[in-house]
């Protein structure tokens, strides 16, 4: 490394640190509050009834009322302050406050019974328990019901508890053998990311959500057993999954700062009854002993750690909506998945870290730690071989990387090889539409097809795409028992579709990075659709999808050839146009925009490349044109006038999708874990 570039990394290094994420809490002093109008509504429609246990500190329990009205003020709530202890000034100072509720503590009576009658009182649909010195932050509460509306068989969601000196006191928690409690990332870095995805655990305390009533009407009371609310949180969520088999899940975007960690307040009767009544339940139910060591062995099942080149975007190309697909096929079946990508870009990724940390998959990226060290992703992928079965490496640049990197630490992970598409196939059908093929082109191919077929020797599976590529590997000297198909999955779009005289336009979609899609774009804007309007001049055409290069835009876009570009949601224009075009002439693998129109009964034209691997049978699920341009454009004003061809290729257009389905896929997933060894 030159002492420039030295430097320069030391420099950077030195930013990062510096700009890390702190959270910074001032409290308000009193005299602040003397002047403050809290607003609160006392709303019979509440969605959430926060209970807020106050301990006498009347500072922090403002400082507590001032964050829960200052953030997710969109969502109904009532507030309930349960007033332990307390002199006769925080008593008058609280009855000033418009709009709370104020339960008295009976001294008679211990904390948990007084939660109790603060439940039996509340109008809300979710109670909220929170300890006087917890201040809540930006999203706590939208992002904890936001789990609720996602998600099955929910019991209750907590938020990160985070201490003062950014450090996290507990990201949720699990019990082992002799009722050890493991609190997950206590003293860790705040964005450490084994810490920062959603995820089941066995209990959360102190900032905990969960729905007032049983489904059978019964109030979800605390065991009043219990002195303390850790406990009785603790024995809440187990019981929730004991007797209702409802899950109990960690939100890290709900933050809350903890300022003197009360509601761990606890003592060893409380210890004791709890071990007496649920060790029996984890000695049988899992789990080894944790020794607060490799918590990761919690997982019953295959841990998977994937790689790949760049971000996924299911919101923006296929193959990144098969990986999400896989993904969820691999959680319902209760693994636990680790992702990191060899190119991150800060600021076009973030959101998909987390849309990906939302779904429950645990995303390496560099960060800084609680000792003020960069832990890089390369270390973090390095680290996760303590804990992980299997390793999927997808497309040949992204194995070549990371094969590379853990060649000589794996031990005993199974390998797999996930081709996406054959890239170098797709150069050498890409030649056909050059006009000089260079030594350094041929030289590319060589390259990708070397590094393709080493991965595919090296690995312990194969995936292809389609049975069309794994036949073409397998002739190339792969060992076909060890390729398994998982291509993409396609789910019928329920709707009332739109009859064939009230639609319009023809539609085509892909991402713009993606070579064959641009050369599609300049076929039809360049020689189809000049010959389609020769005939019929009022045919327009919409091309959506991301990254389409601004150059082009100017050049193409018309009001008959209008270029959309991205747009979050589809379904508007596959609903509405008349027709999907696909004059693709060179690629590789399973078009996923195919399988996409299929879904929304789309009547499709396309290509042989187009077809390819699809089942496609030509005038009956679609119309399958050679690459001649005016053979593609009279089968585009064949089927755009033609009302009964349109409804044959509607009516059948779910009829390929079958060996799309999630079921076969997930099939086909379980066949390559029992090939690797892993029972199902």
């Amino acid at each position: 490394m030159g002492i420039k570039r030295f430097f320069k990394n030391k420099i950077k290094d030195y930013q990062f640190i510096k700009n890390r994420r702190k959270l910074t809490i001032n409290l308000l002093n009193l005299d602040f509050f003397k002047s403050h109008p809290f607003n609160f509504s006392k709303d019979a429609n509440s969605e959430v009834s926060i209970i807020i246990h106050n301990v006498n500190d009347l500072k922090l329990l403002l400082n507590c009322l001032y964050y829960i009205e200052k953030f997710d003020r969109n969502i109904l709530k009532e507030i309930i302050v349960i007033n332990s202890k307390s002199n006769d000034e925080t008593q008058k100072y609280l009855e000033k406050i418009r709009g709370i509720i104020i339960i008295g503590h009976e001294e008679s009576i211990g904390l948990t019974q007084n939660v109790n009658l603060a439940i039996e009182k509340v109008k809300g649909k979710f109670i909220y328990l929170l300890e006087c010195d917890v201040l809540v932050q930006e999203n706590y509460l939208s992002r904890l019901i936001e789990v609720f509306n996602t998600k099955e068989n929910v019991g209750s969601v907590g938020s990160k508890m985070i201490s003062i000196d950014n450090t996290i006191i507990e990201a949720g928690n699990l019990v082992f053998e002799n009722s050890e409690i493991v609190e997950l990332g206590k003293s860790e870095a705040i964005d450490a990311p084994q810490f920062n995805f959603l995820r089941k655990v066995d209990f959360c305390a102190g900032s905990l959500l969960f729905r007032k009533t049983k489904e059978n009407g019964d109030l979800n009371l605390l065991n009043e057993t219990f002195s303390s609310p850790y406990f009785a949180e603790a024995d809440l969520c187990l019981k929730l999954n004991e007797e209702e088999n409802l899950d109990t899940y960690y939100h890290p975007l709900s933050e809350v700062v903890c300022f003197n960690n009360s509601f761990k307040a606890e003592n060893n009767t409380d210890r004791k009854v709890f071990a007496d009544h649920w060790n029996s339940y984890f000695i049988n139910k899992k789990y080894v002993k944790s020794e607060k060591i490799n918590y990761n062995a919690h997982y019953k099942t295959p841990n998977f750690l994937f790689l790949e080149e760049n971000m996924p975007k299911p919101d923006q190309d296929s193959g990144s909506r098969r990986f999400m697909e896989i993904i969820k096929i691999l959680q319902r079946n209760g693994h636990h998945i680790v992702l990191a990508v060899k190119h991150f870009d800060e600021t076009k990724d973030s959101d998909y870290i987390t849309y990906f940390q939302n779904a429950g998959v645990e995303i390496c990226k560099d960060y800084v730690n609680a000792q003020n060290k960069i832990v890089k992703v390369e270390d973090q992928v390095v680290n996760t071989l303590s804990y992980v079965d299997v390793v999927w490496i997808f497309r040949p640049l992204g194995f070549n990387h990371w094969y590379n990197l853990l060649k000589d630490k794996i031990s005993g992970q199974k390998i797999i090889y996930d081709m996406v598409d054959l890239h170098y196939l797709r150069l050498e059908r890409e030649n056909n539409y050059i006009d000089i093929v260079t030594k350094e082109r041929e030289k590319e191919i060589s390259f990708f097809k070397e590094k393709e077929y080493a991965g595919m020797n090296i690995s312990d599976v194969v995936i292809s795409i389609s049975d069309e590529e794994k036949n073409t590997v397998s002739e190339n000297g792969v060992k076909k028992d060890k390729i398994f198909t998982v291509s993409n999955i396609h789910k019928p779009v329920e709707n009332i579709p739109l009859s064939f005289s009230e639609r319009e336009g023809l539609l085509f979609i892909g991402g713009y990075n993606h070579l064959p899609n641009i050369d599609a774009v300049k076929f039809l804007h360049d020689q189809i659709l000049p010959l389609v309007w020769e005939k019929n001049n009022q045919i327009k055409i919409f091309i959506l999808g991301p990254d389409f290069p601004a150059d082009l835009k100017e050049k193409y876009h018309s009001d008959r050839f209008q270029i959309v570009g991205y747009q979050e949601t589809v379904d508007f224009w596959f609903e509405n146009s008349r027709v999907f075009v696909a004059p693709l002439r060179y690629g590789a693998g399973v078009k996923g925009k195919i399988g996409q129109a299929l879904e929304f009964k789309l009547p499709v034209i396309t290509t042989g490349i187009g077809a390819e691997g699809m089942s496609l049978e030509d005038a009956k699920t679609a119309l399958i044109s050679d690459e001649n341009p005016q053979n593609f454009a009279d089968k585009i004003l064949e089927l755009y006038d033609n009302e009964n061809l349109w409804q044959t290729l509607h009516e059948n257009s779910l009829l390929p999708l079958s060996k799309f389905s999630i079921e076969t896929q997930e099939q086909n997933i379980k066949n390559m874990l029992q090939y690797l060894g892993f029972r199902n």
